[in-house]
This record gives structure tokens, sequence and C-alpha cells, in this order.
């Protein structure tokens, strides 16, 4: 008797304690995404991943692209089949995989803080802070944006921030996914790498609290000819770094173009559906689980994937299983 009195004052002592908050675990709706734009002038192209809670920021990941032209550059994945592509001796960089180079450029010009720093200030500026509180900063003196953001010393700084703010909007129309635990588990990891043959390279964001993928979120950028094409931010910019007819696009922002080239070829599903698939599929699960289904038939990767049809699925997972390992 004196046992069973024992477990059910425990019982009552666990549902009092979540009751009163003591053990209850923080949960949270989530979304992510990212747009393409201009933060920095003419001579490069922004791509700023945001994760939103509601209207608050959760986290930012800022890069930028540039065309640029020296040996010593590290090019993004697969650089070495995009000569055809691009004007004699240039590459297309990123400037966080770059940075030691670029912000050799900037020091010479009087910057004391290197590219990758500046942006990673940023980041944890904006991170904690509302929708309206990053308009309302933007909206001021742009040395007062740079003031205000600590680390940071980019003349450009609200041009980052306003980026921030168009992928946390873009965010907001996400799915959301639900996440148990707290917010500071969470890490936002980007890279860069090559998930569908030579003629293009992925970046690929994922939410990771270390064992589990959280969000993820893929496109892929492709140099391709026609009239049609869009084209990164700043294209008619780029036409001296580029072949003749050349654009470099966004596989997300020109999906119309792209899917058209796949349903030509016999897909049934746009490119940007089959990333959004992909990306569907993998949130929620552990790093293990994912790695435990890459490891199998390719063919079985993608009819375990609702929606997806691409025959390089297990490829984009395993970009995913890389990013959120890094």
């Amino acid at each position: 008797m004196k046992k069973i009195i024992a477990l059910a004052l425990s019982v009552v002592m666990a549902v009092s304690m979540v009751a009163c908050g003591g053990a209850k675990t923080e949960t949270h709706e989530l979304k992510m995404s990212r747009v393409l734009g201009a933060a920095h002038g003419t001579k490069c192209f922004t791509t700023v991943t945001a994760v939103v809670e509601g209207d608050k920021v959760v986290a930012a990941y800022i890069d930028e692209y540039q065309f640029m032209s020296g040996d010593e550059l590290k090019s993004v994945p697969n650089a070495e089949n995009y000569v055809a592509s691009l004007a004699e001796g240039v590459k297309l960089v990123s400037k966080r995989a770059d940075t030691a180079v670029y912000s050799a450029k900037m020091a010479a010009a009087g910057s004391t803080v290197a590219i990758d720093a500046n942006y990673d200030a940023i980041q944890a500026h904006v991170a904690g802070k509302t929708i309206a509180e990053l308009e309302t900063l933007v909206a001021g003196e742009a040395t007062a944006v740079v003031d205000a953001v600590a680390g940071a010393t980019l003349v450009d700084a609200a041009g980052y921030i306003g980026a921030v703010i168009d992928a946390a909007k873009a965010a907001q129309t996400a799915t959301a996914v639900t996440y148990e635990g707290s917010l500071d588990a969470l890490v936002l990891k980007t890279t860069l790498g090559a998930a569908h043959g030579t003629k293009c390279f992925a970046e690929t964001s994922v939410l990771t609290d270390g064992e589990k993928v959280v969000l993820a979120y893929i496109d892929e950028y492709q140099f391709m000819s026609g009239d049609a094409l869009v084209g990164v931010p700043n294209s008619e910019n780029f036409t001296a770094s580029l072949a003749e007819g050349v654009k470099l696009v966004s596989k997300r922002m020109d999906t119309a173009v792209y899917s058209e080239k796949m349903a030509a070829a016999g897909s049934t599903v746009a490119i940007d559906a089959n990333y959004d698939a992909v990306q569907a599929h993998v949130a929620g699960k552990t790093i293990a689980e994912l790695e435990t289904l890459v490891a199998g038939e390719a063919t079985a990767v993608v009819d375990a994937v609702a929606g997806a049809t691409l025959v390089d699925t297990a490829g984009y997972i395993g970009v995913i299983i890389e990013t959120a390992k890094a």
C-alpha cells in the first residue's frame, strides 16, 4: 500500500511541476526561407536565409557572390566545369568561402573587420528582434545603423538588414515546423556543395540542434542561356564577366524555365516543388535517420520522399546531412 501511495504522490508531483512550468518543454513554431537581393552595390548579389517564429527573427545567414579574378581564389563548387560560361580568368566566388582574399582587398581600402566577421555581427544583431524593430532601425540614418550593430563596419549594414527583413517576411509564408526544445540549442548553418552533377552547385541551409534537422532550405545555381531567364540580382551588371549570352540563374527564381526543360525530359514535378518535397521530408528527422536513408538504393530514396521525382534526391539529402554536420 505504501508503494502505491508513493507512486501516486510522485505522479501528482510530476503533473504539478508541469502545471507550474517546472518541467514543461518549450514548443516553437518555426519557418525558414531565403531571398536573393542586392545589399551592396552592383558588383555582387546577396543571399539571406532567415528563420522566424511569428514576427521574430530567430536566426539569419548572409553570404554574397561576386565575379572576381585571381589564382588564389577558391571559387564555388564545380568551378572547373564553368570555364566555358565565364570570361577568361574570371571565377564566381562566395565571399564567405573566399573571405581571406576578399577581406584582404577590404583591408587595403582601410577596413579592419573581415567580411565574414561583418556578416556574423549583423546576424547576431538581428537574432531575437522583431521584423518591425528591424524596419525601424533601417529607416534611420545609414551611419546610425552601422553604429548600432556591434562589430560591424560595413557602410551598407542597413542594406544587409533590409535583406534579412525581406527573407524574414518570405519565411512567414512558409510551412511551419514544430520544434520542442530551447531555441538556444539551435544553429543555422549554410554550406555550398554539389548535389546534382557538375553543371551547378547547391546552397543548402539547415537549422539543427546537433542531432536533428529541424528545417532545411535548398537552391541551386547554374549558368544557362536564354532570353526568358530572370537571372540572379544585378545580372545586367555581370555581362562582362560571362561568356556571350550566358546568365547565372537560381533554379528557384527561374523555376519556370528550368522546369520546362525538365518536363521536356519527362519530369512531372517542377524543380522548386521537388526541393520543397525534400525539405518537408527531412524536417524533424535525425541526422542518423537520414544517413540510413541515403545509404540505400537511389531509387528507394526517391520513393521514400513524397512528392519528389529527382533521380538525385539522395544527393540533395546528402548535402543537407553535410550541412547539419558542418
